[in-house]
């Protein structure tokens, strides 16, 4: 595992890439329905911007966003993103998935608690796979990123799309850019920092991972779960199991593809020692991933000038390992 440390520091990427704007196309494609209900990647063609050389198919980037499982959209795609995918003069794909704040959309609970986000993650990976002619993408150049909840869906879907076990070559990423994931929400409130504390409930049936268990039906929460982890009667079992499969660890492989995470010393919402967990992992199964230290940064990218460095690190190596 490669460690860098980012500070307050400009660099000259971010500047020419919070300049770019422009989009030469837009799809809305619809890549599966689940209770009749269309799920959509928004498509994203930025490889003929700039006049670069542009390769044909081109280099792709799978943006899944955050928000807890629960908020936002495939719309809030940030614009460090978009600017990374424009000057890189990339593909730039977002993906809708199941929010558990949309049971009535999907047909209740039941269709909204995990593992439906990181399936749907994994079905819009395999869709695009599948149609990467059609779309211009190079199906064998493309990677995830996503931030806190989208991260920890970016890091699911590339080691379990690459699992051995599991995978086929519909499912597979080159790379992951992983920024301030939940990793392990077994381990989440007992990696709380209590010099830097934490903003949201984490062991209530109302916090984001209680929900994503499937709270909203059960009542159950994740501290009820962690409470009765060692217990054999039912249903504590099954909730463990349910709670173990959330974490991106369980899935490395001999097949992992490279990895970036990063992560802010100063989170308020996701500890910084939930990050530090999977590259740890990763460099114990001896898989190639890099550990980006944003000294005093918050979650969220936030504040924006302290993650600046991060971020323009983050472009300059998609750049390069989807070259």
């Amino acid at each position: 595992m490669m460690i860098w440390t980012t500070m307050l520091v400009f660099t000259t990427i971010l500047g020419v890439l919070i300049s770019s704007s422009a989009v030469v196309a837009k799809q809305t494609i619809n890549y599966k329905y689940v209770n009749g209900q269309p799920l959509q990647i928004d498509v994203f063609d930025y490889s003929g911007a700039g006049g670069k050389g542009v390769h044909t198919p081109a280099p792709a980037i799978i943006y899944i966003h955050g928000g807890g499982w629960e908020l936002f959209s495939k719309n809030d795609v940030p614009d460090y993103v978009n600017s990374t995918a424009q000057a890189g003069n990339l593909v730039l794909v977002s993906v809708q998935y199941r929010l558990t704040a949309e049971a009535h959309k999907w047909g209740g609970v039941d269709a909204i608690t995990w593992p439906a986000q990181g399936e749907d993650c994994l079905d819009a990976v395999q869709y695009v796979h599948e149609h990467a002619t059609a779309l211009g993408i190079d199906r064998d150049r493309m990677a995830c990123w996503g931030g806190s909840a989208g991260g920890h869906l970016c890091a699911y879907t590339a080691l379990k799309g690459s699992d051995s076990s599991s995978s086929s070559n519909t499912t597979t990423l080159r790379a992951a850019a992983v920024y301030y994931p939940p990793t392990n929400i077994l381990e989440l409130y007992n990696d709380i920092d209590p010099k830097v504390g934490i903003d949201r409930p984490v062991l209530k049936a109302d916090s984001f991972e209680s929900l994503l268990l499937g709270s909203a039906k059960s009542e159950i929460s994740l501290g009820d779960i962690i409470q009765n982890r060692n217990s054999s009667q039912s249903p504590w079992p099954s909730m463990l199991h349910l709670a173990q499969s959330v974490d991106p660890e369980m899935y490395i492989s001999a097949r992992s593809p490279q990895m970036l995470i990063a992560h802010g010393t100063r989170d308020h919402t996701v500890p910084f020692k939930q990050g530090l967990r999977l590259a740890t992992a990763l460099s114990n199964a001896n898989r190639t991933n890099i550990f980006l230290t944003a000294d005093g940064c918050d979650h969220a990218a936030l504040p924006r000038s302290c993650w600046q460095k991060t971020i323009g690190d983050t472009a300059n190596w998609l750049y390069k390992v989807l070259k």
